[in-house]
């Protein structure tokens, strides 16, 4: 074989050996060069691929700690951007929100949609502030008459509380016309739906007592002089302070002799009435009649007299009662033809009976501006009498400036206790129909009472 078939043909021949470049060095070197760079880009890219991995791993465990929505009731709670978080980021300064929480209105039920980035992603959030918490208040006891109207639950229910409106109605209303203890629901309804009730306790009084008309009593008048159908009169009940008084006098002809029905009609806030009939008896003035002006301006002379500016209610009517007793001298004389003639007759002669003496105080007391009375012994065997009673600081009292033999004083400021207990000579005498009259005073002011020299100690 030659040479020439061997190198064409050279698996022929394996045992022949090629003296070519297959064993140089240097290509051997760069094939392990080549292979190195390999080996490194594959460590660099993986070394990427796992810090990527890493980064990936970290922001999804960051992101587990965002909250998408939150829910907090309305008015308790002020949102900030760290509610969302179960707890605060690695790097919160990467963390940002494009909701100012400071503006959030959180009285104001609502769902406020916002987005925050974490690291470079948006992520949408929602807010949602609602109210499920029920308005809340007290109730106030009331007390109330069975004909009264049920109040304004306003004022029934204090302290209401709600984030939002609340509207307070009552709920139930029992039938309570004939009293009794209930108790009345208040509904409190807010503006989201949540309601709560009240329970109010109502004491419910059922007035069935009448006024008391006292002191309404027979009238003798003279023609043509002004009557005074309310002078005394009064109306007491046990629990309205100011019941109605009607007079009816459509049956009296004031100019015509005669005597005529005055009917007096008393009416409280419940709807109760009481009636008390009496009579007037209309005369002819008789000859030398004495008109009352002339009467209360010779009373005016004498008040004026034996008063003092700043002088107390009780002081101005001591005085009263003490000019009567030592200045109208007693006489038995009995054919006064009216209270004006008396008391007139008193004042200028300076005598008269018990009546004159206490019609005399009665003009004075008048004048002086007090509430006052006559009152009339009764039951009586042999005479009558007559004396004062007048309204003082408020409280009605007894006063008597007639002379009374073998007593050289007077009674001021008495009570009806008093008066009964007085005993002179064996007997009483001042026995009347009490129940005609308001109630006296029941405290006694005789110890502050110097009844020689006319004059009372404060209390």
């Amino acid at each position: 074989m030659t040479k020439a078939d061997i190198e064409k043909n050279p698996e022929k021949h394996p045992g022949e050996r090629r003296n070519d470049d297959a064993g140089n060095p240097s290509d051997i070197q760069k094939k392990s060069a080549v292979i190195i760079r390999i080996l490194m880009v594959s460590v660099a890219v993986l070394m990427i691929i796992l810090v990527a991995v890493r980064i990936v791993f970290f922001i999804n465990d960051e992101t587990e700690l965002l909250k998408r929505e939150v829910t907090i009731e309305a008015g308790t709670v002020r949102p900030a951007l760290g509610l969302f978080f179960s707890e605060e980021p690695s790097f919160p300064e990467l963390v940002t929100c494009n909701l100012d929480f400071d503006e959030v209105k959180i009285e104001l039920p609502q769902t406020v949609n916002f987005n925050i980035n974490m690291y470079g992603r948006n992520f949408a959030c929602r807010l949602i502030i609602e109210d499920t918490t029920s308005p809340s208040g007290e109730a106030v006891p009331q007390k109330i008459f069975a004909c009264d109207d049920i109040p304004d639950v306003l004022s029934c229910v204090t302290g209401v509380e709600d984030v939002t409106g609340v509207t307070v109605s009552w709920k139930d209303i029992p039938d309570y016309s004939q009293g009794g203890s209930f108790i009345m629901q208040a509904l409190l309804a807010d503006g989201c739906g949540n309601e709560t009730t009240v329970d109010v306790p109502f004491e419910v009084i059922k007035d069935s007592t009448p006024p008391v008309i006292t002191g309404a009593m027979d009238i003798e008048s003279y023609i043509g002089d002004p009557v005074s159908y309310r002078d005394h009169v009064t109306v007491t009940d046990d629990y309205d302070e100011m019941p109605l008084l009607e007079i009816d006098t459509s049956d009296v002809d004031l100019n015509e002799e005669g005597t005529y029905d005055v009917v007096y009609k008393a009416r409280d806030f419940s709807g109760n009435e009481s009636s008390v009939k009496v009579s007037i008896k209309l005369i002819k003035k008789p000859a030398g009649y004495v008109e009352p002006e002339v009467v209360y301006a010779a009373a005016k002379e004498i008040l004026d007299e034996i008063t003092e500016p700043g002088m107390t209610e009780e002081e101005i009517a001591l005085q009263i009662v003490w000019w009567c007793r030592y200045k109208i001298h007693f006489v038995l004389k009995t054919d006064y033809n009216s209270w004006t003639e008396a008391a007139y007759s008193a004042y200028t002669y300076r005598y008269g009976n018990c009546y004159a003496t206490a019609y005399a105080a009665k003009a004075l007391f008048d004048v002086a501006g007090f509430e006052n009375m006559i009152i009339e012994r009764w039951p009586y065997q042999t005479a009558t009498h007559f004396w004062n009673y007048v309204l003082i600081n408020g409280q009605w009292y007894h006063c008597d400036s007639t002379w009374r033999e073998g007593y050289d004083s007077y009674f001021f400021m008495y009570t009806t206790e008093e008066l009964h207990d007085f005993w002179h000579n064996g007997w009483n005498g001042f026995q009347y129909r009490e129940d005609e009259y308001p109630e006296s005073a029941t405290e006694s002011v005789q110890d502050r009472i110097d009844y020689e020299n006319h004059t009372i100690a404060p209390p």
